[in-house]
Formats: structure tokens, C-alpha cells, sequence
């Protein structure tokens, strides 16, 4: 798929230039907008690992809800999507200086987006959003609590096994006992209680996990970046896949997401005589406004009419309207035309 890609680190506003000047020559360079949705997915990765007396679970602790199996599977607990404004490399413009001409005072901002004629660069905040992952646990941290040398030196899993069943018990017990105040050294305060039952509690999850195995919970974002060239019906931008997560939209593993834009085109008449050229022009646009949805075959995810420079139309700006004291405003979001000054001649 030539129209998406997945990112998993820091996202910023990203673009590319296929220009060819000539080296020492002096160039202006500008582009136009593009306009791409940036869908996110929040993700758990959850992993499964079996407990080193699961067998004796049943025996021990009266229980055979545990793991047996090392698994692990993805999760999609939240999914969004926004857009933002790239630079578009196939609207991208060279201009070898003239002059007299008023393109020699055209602005760009940061990613060399168009923002008028004798006007300030219009002031860009970069869209930076840091992939949040929570710390893994260390899977190989299930292991035995101090046990005594009947159980250590029995050189048999099921007698171990027996063993750490045993401290279970004797931590609870212990638990019940400061509860109920049925201690002989019973802490002073509330805080050292509370500490005290914390490490009881830690000392029997260790241990049980032992026997029913222990689970761990990575999320992560997984993105991903569409740039609509065109109207879609239905299109399958992605699919989700419990083994893997987000994957390709020709990955039949996965569940589908669909996207649908929807506009009118403009229209353009062909003028009777062709216009006489003009040496150098600065072209802006007139945007697309289009419906779009993307939901996943049920329910809708996201709605809006959103502006589409990509889709639109180019218009120069009309400099035989301006002098040199004149400004043009042209917005770096839409690429449109804002408006055109007349200043005082000084």
C-alpha cells in the first residue's frame, strides 16, 4: 500500500521535496498543502506466561483457572483520528528570481508552505505526540520466596510446589491476624499497617502466580497516516489483527476499518481564447470541502466535513492587482486565497 504506513515513535509533520535546481543558482521554492488523517490506535499487547507448579494448582490451592499455555495477543482498546497539514511534494514550485517580480516576495513557513505575498511566515506548532508505554514487567521475575530446607533440598517440584503453597497459606493467615488486631506486635500507626499488608500482599501474588501463571500488559499507539488523492467508497484503510494488531488492509487476518470521502468536484470552464502567458506565477488553491466517516462496518468512529487542499484546484494570485506595496495572504492550512491588500504607496 503506496498510501499509508504505520509509526510507532514521535510523530511530527513529515515531507518530501523532489525538486532539481541547479547548483549556484538562486531559487524560490515553495508548496502547497496537503491535508492527511492520522488515525491512532491504542493498543495492549498482552502476554500470557504459565506458572512453574500450573500442574499442581488444583492439588495445592484448589484452583484450575490458571494459565498452561505461554500466549500472546493484541487488544484494541481505543481508536481516534485526526488530520494534519503537510507539505504536498507534487504541488511543490520553483521560481528562478525575476526583477520586478512580486513572486520575489513570497513567505513560507517552517515546511516551505505557501503563506502569501509580503507578509509574515504564519507561525506553525508541530504536532509531536510521544508513543506512551507502560514499563514492562519483567517476565522471568516469577520466583521462589525463601522457603525452608525441607523444601529446598527435596529435589522434587511437587514437594516445592507443596512448599510455597504452604507460605500462601501462612501469609494470609498472617494478613487475617493484623486485620483483626490478633497480633502481639501490632503496628503503631495506620501507615506502617497499611506498608505491612502491601508486602503481604506483593509476597502472595509472587507466589501464586507461581501456580495460576502471571499476565503482563504492554500498551502502545499504533498509527496510521492515510492521504486521500481522490473519493473512496468504503475503502479498507487498515485492518486489526488479534496476533499481530494493526496490519496491512490485504492482511486478511485482520478486521476491517473502512473510510469514505465524499465531495463535489469543481468545476472548470475552458476560456474561448487561451490567456496570455504571464512570466511568472504564484499559484494558490481553491480546497474541496468533503464528508468524511470512518468507522469500522458497525459503528461510526469519526465524522466531520474537513477541508482537502490536495483535491482542489490551482489559481494564481492576482499580481496584476498589486504593486509592490501590496499583500497577499494565503492560508498554509488550505492553500486558499485569504485576501489581497492595497497598501499606501510610500
Amino acid at each position: 500500500m503506496k498510501r499509508f504506513f504505520f509509526i510507532f515513535t514521535i510523530l511530527l509533520p513529515l515531507s518530501g521535496m523532489a525538486q532539481t535546481i541547479t547548483e549556484g543558482q538562486s531559487t524560490l521554492i515553495y508548496s502547497l498543502p496537503k491535508t492527511e488523517f492520522v488515525i491512532n490506535a491504542t493498543v495492549e499487547i498482552v502476554t500470557e506466561i504459565p506458572g512453574k507448579f500450573y500442574q499442581y494448582s488444583e492439588r495445592f490451592l484448589a484452583t484450575s483457572d490458571v494459565i498452561t499455555a505461554e500466549k500472546k495477543y493484541y487488544r484494541l482498546k481505543k481508536i481516534s483520528m485526526d488530520t494534519r497539514t503537510v507539505s504536498d511534494a507534487e504541488r511543490t514550485f520553483t521560481i528562478i528570481p525575476s526583477k520586478k517580480s512580486l513572486a520575489n516576495q513570497l513567505t513560507v513557513n517552517d515546511e516551505g508552505i505557501l503563506c502569501g505575498i509580503n507578509v509574515a511566515p504564519a507561525k506553525q506548532v508541530k504536532e509531536i505526540r510521544v508513543e506512551r508505554i507502560e514499563q514492562k514487567e519483567d517476565l522471568e521475575s516469577a520466583k521462589l520466596l525463601p522457603l525452608s530446607e525441607e523444601y529446598m533440598l527435596a529435589g522434587s517440584v511437587a514437594k516445592m510446589a507443596e512448599g510455597a503453597a504452604k507460605h500462601i497459606y501462612r501469609i494470609r493467615e498472617n494478613r487475617m491476624d493484623l486485620l483483626s488486631g490478633d497480633v502481639d506486635n501490632m503496628p503503631t500507626d495506620g501507615a506502617s499497617l497499611k506498608a505491612m499488608i502491601a508486602e503481604m500482599e506483593a509476597q502472595e501474588k509472587e507466589l501464586t502466580e507461581l501456580f495460576t501463571g502471571k499476565t503482563t500488559v504492554q500498551t502502545l499507539t499504533q498509527t496510521v497516516v492515510y492521504t486521500p488523492d481522490s473519493a473512496v467508497d468504503d475503502k479498507i484503510v487498515f485492518r486489526f489483527s488479534s496476533m499481530q494488531g494493526v496490519v496491512d488492509a490485504d492482511d486478511l487476518s485482520g478486521v476491517p476499518y473502512y473510510l469514505n470521502i465524499k465531495y463535489n468536484p469543481i468545476k472548470i470552464e475552458t476560456p474561448e481564447k487561451p490567456a496570455k502567458k504571464k512570466d511568472i506565477e504564484v499559484f494558490t488553491v481553491i480546497p474541496v470541502t468533503a464528508d468524511v466517516k470512518f468507522d469500522d462496518g458497525n459503528k461510526i468512529l469519526y465524522e466531520n466535513k474537513l477541508t482537502l487542499p490536495q483535491l482542489g484546484i490551482l489559481v494564481p494570485i492576482p499580481f496584476e492587482t498589486m504593486d509592490k506595496y501590496s499583500k497577499a495572504y494565503v492560508s498554509p492550512e488550505t492553500g486558499r486565497l485569504l485576501s489581497v491588500e492595497q497598501l499606501p504607496k510610500k
